[in-house]
């Protein structure tokens, strides 16, 4: 059953357990139930009975013995569910389908938006391979005592999107921001794939400066480095353009380490085109970019 399926059939009575879960995992790992009774607005008696309910659609998990020892929290699942409904409630997504593809830190859906067009639904995952080193390197959590799956994902999306709203309002070529709601990144869907899956690349020369070009424009206009750009992050559209993706962890260009970041940016394209016939120079490249 698809998320959009299920959250027809919950009663409001459980998303307003879901929601003040939600709400206290801000600061605990397991809710206690006298947080779940004061956010829910559920009278006392009654709580349980709808926490046994949501838990048996297994949209949250429960830890430790016995009644009043017990805390709950949302799963993925659950999670997934109140984003989804909530961008269904704002009508930016109608339905969701199949998925495009499954990474390190996000899973992408095909979905459809008003009008019948197709959307790309990124929910992030970040910590999915391990949470403890991906917390230590996000500068967004760094010194944070409690810091749960749930934030680090939201906060991961909430850049992403900001940073696509960003670059679409300049023109750079990346991919047309829709909605973001939690951990949800909705994006028009592109007809391509990445430039990586490519043994031959018409025009690779022509490519690569296009490419090269929106790195300038995101460092100069935008003030935004990606941080991670090589052939993994380049969709090669069908008709011949590039749509570069990926930007939860771009960074502002007077970052400590911006110039470290620029240059292995660049390395990685040049890379890339060179096993296509490109030679370029890289640190010539940067100066290009970085000058002013």
């Amino acid at each position: 059953m698809s998320h959009f399926e299920l959250a027809t059939r919950l009663a409001k009575e459980e998303f307003r357990i879901l929601d003040a879960i939600e709400i206290s995992m801000r600061k605990f790992e397991w809710v206690p139930m006298k947080n779940i009774i004061f956010y829910s607005r559920i009278d006392a008696e009654r709580v349980q009975f709808w926490l046994d309910k949501v838990h048996k659609r297994d949209l949250i998990l429960r830890h430790g013995g016995g009644r009043k020892n017990e805390g709950y929290a949302l799963n993925s699942k659950g999670y997934d569910l109140l984003a989804t409904h909530a961008l269904a409630e704002e009508n930016v997504v109608v339905s969701i389908g199949n998925s495009l593809g499954v990474g390190k830190e996000s899973d992408v859906y095909q979905g459809i938006g008003p009008g019948n067009e197709f959307l790309a639904l990124k929910f992030h995952r970040i910590g999915r391979t391990s949470f403890r080193n991906i917390k230590s390197k996000r500068d967004y959590v760094v010194g944070k005592y409690h810091t749960s799956w749930l934030y680090m994902c939201r906060v991961s999306a909430m850049r992403e999107a900001d940073h696509l709203k960003r670059l679409n309002a300049i023109g750079v070529d990346v991919p047309l921001l829709k909605g973001n709601n939690r951990h949800v990144v909705v994006m028009k869907q592109y007809d391509g794939q990445e430039i990586q899956e490519f043994d031959v690349i018409d025009d690779p020369a022509g490519v690569f400066d296009n490419v090269i070009r929106n790195v300038k424009k995101c460092y100069r206009e935008a003030r935004l480095i990606h941080c991670d750009l090589c052939e993994y992050n380049i969709i090669y559209t069908r008709d011949k353009h590039v749509i570069i993706i990926d930007w939860p962890q771009a960074v502002p260009t007077d970052h400590p380490n911006a110039a470290f970041f620029v240059r292995r940016d660049v390395e990685n394209i040049c890379k890339f085109f060179e096993r296509h016939g490109v030679v370029a120079d890289p640190a010539a490249i940067v100066d290009e970019i970085t000058c002013t």
